[in-house]
């Protein structure tokens, strides 16, 4: 089966319930995609992502193997497909656009490197992601505060 043969299956499964056998089928082929899976399947993992997803550990298992792909692939062009793929998310997978963050936020090693992706996406990217930014650090700010203000600030000196 062909790595979009695989992410087609699960876009199609994302919104069955534990107690489904496919549970199953989803995390086989989520591991397949941990190894074999590049940088460039990013934007298309990201289609996924539902806030109604029916299975929430699906969908920290999906954020798992992208930032498994990412650090394996190439950390800059991986956040960089990653980037560009949130809007792609909004408005109807929002909690997972701020959970990715958080993710990111909580990383060793990712933040910079999320900043150095951020320079080359458009003005509009930049600005949503600023807003999720915005709300993560709002809603735990002793927890955000500190790196959120670092990658806003940087994000305005490269616009």
């Amino acid at each position: 089966m062909t790595v979009k043969e695989q992410i087609s299956i699960l876009y199609k499964m994302r919104f069955l319930g534990d107690n489904d056998d496919g549970i199953e089928v989803f995390e086989d082929i989520l591991t397949e995609l941990f190894y074999r899976g590049t940088n460039d399947i990013i934007p298309d993992l990201c289609t996924i992502f539902e806030d109604d997803i029916a299975e929430p550990s699906a969908g920290d298992d999906l954020i798992k193997t992208i930032f498994y792909i990412v650090e394996r692939n190439g950390l800059e062009d991986g956040l960089y497909k990653l980037a560009i793929s949130i809007s792609k998310m909004l408005p109807h997978a929002e909690f997972w656009a701020e959970r990715i963050h958080g993710t990111l936020l909580n990383s060793k090693g990712l933040v910079a490197p999320y900043i150095k992706a951020l320079e080359n996406v458009d003005s509009s990217t930049k600005q949503i992601i600023k807003e999720i930014l915005l709300v993560i650090k709002e809603d735990d700010p002793d927890l955000y505060l500190e790196k959120v203000n670092l990658i806003i600030e940087r994000i305005r000196l490269i616009e």
